[in-house]
């Protein structure tokens, strides 16, 4: 009798297994998922003060170039300190704008993160602080100003490129003798010119239609993980001064003889001090004393 029992009990654990394995699983979303949604509505409307904290230096790639040749520029400390902390399925991940390089710059613990997911990241950054044509997205967002200034900045740099082939060609082209580098390059340049043969009219319009079919170049957004969260410093107070000087003077080259060294010029009127301590044992008596 009791183990009839024992069977028909484990046969009703077996069914009750069974059945619940075989309904459906549905798969809950992650809180990083529903952000993701949510931002991505946020991020297809269009809105007047999408743009608003983006200033319109940042358009202009000459007055751009000018400004970022000075290292202490206010654009720079301004989009550093607008940071984004988002929890990701790789970890927590702070992220800011740089635009110099025009990239976007991140912590995190982990070495590798997907695209996709700061893709979602930067996303979210764009529309949170107003600047959603720092988000390079060509499909959905042809006529994107930046897309000018990151294009002329192409062209500068292989423009750079070519020059510096020219000099390179013509250094390797100069016999060793001549000193006037810029002379053989024009000499270079007008001997490539003649000697390049005519080219029929049919050919020059066929390879123009080639050319005018090829994909213009696309750009991307850059992403750059430069540490870990613990090397993130939030505050990002200016260099103490006091705490410099005190540097200088335990561990500089200078020797301290006087115990008016350690203390500011305000806190030493009252102290009795003699001028000169031959060591630092009778000082630190001398101050036990007082």
């Amino acid at each position: 009798m009791f183990y009839q029992i024992l069977l028909t009990l484990i046969r009703y654990i077996i069914q009750f297994f069974k059945k619940k394995s075989s309904l459906p699983q549905i798969k809950q979303e992650t809180q990083f998922e529903k952000s993701c949604k949510r931002y991505s509505e946020f991020y297809s409307r269009s809105t007047d003060d999408e743009n608003s904290n983006i200033d319109k230096v940042l358009y202009d790639f000459d007055k751009q170039k000018e400004l970022f040749k000075e290292s202490t520029n206010e654009h720079e400390k301004l989009w550093k300190s607008r940071i984004l902390h988002e929890n990701t399925p790789r970890g927590n991940v702070i992220m800011h704008y740089n635009p110099y390089t025009h990239t976007f710059v991140y912590y995190s613990d982990e070495q590798i993160i997907p695209y996709n997911v700061l893709e979602q990241v930067a996303k979210k950054y764009v529309i949170v602080y107003r600047c959603k044509d720092f988000f390079i997205d060509i499909p959905n967002r042809p006529d994107n100003k930046i897309l000018d200034v990151l294009q002329k900045e192409e062209d500068s740099l292989k423009s750079k490129k070519m020059k510096v082939n020219d000099i390179t060609k013509c250094v390797n082209a100069a016999p060793s003798d001549s000193k006037d580098v810029f002379a053989a390059l024009k000499d270079y340049r007008s001997t490539t010119t003649q000697s390049t043969p005519s080219v029929p009219a049919s050919t020059m319009i066929s390879k123009k239609m080639a050319a005018s079919t090829e994909p213009k170049i696309k750009f991307s957004n850059k992403y750059v993980r430069i540490g870990k969260m613990c090397e993130f410093n939030i505050l990002q107070k200016p260099p103490n001064k006091k705490i410099e000087a005190v540097n200088e003077l335990m561990f500089g080259k200078t020797t301290v003889n006087k115990a008016i060294d350690f203390f500011d010029d305000d806190g030493c009127d009252d102290l009795e001090i003699k001028e000169e301590i031959p060591s630092s044992y009778k000082m630190f008596k001398q101050l036990k004393k007082n």
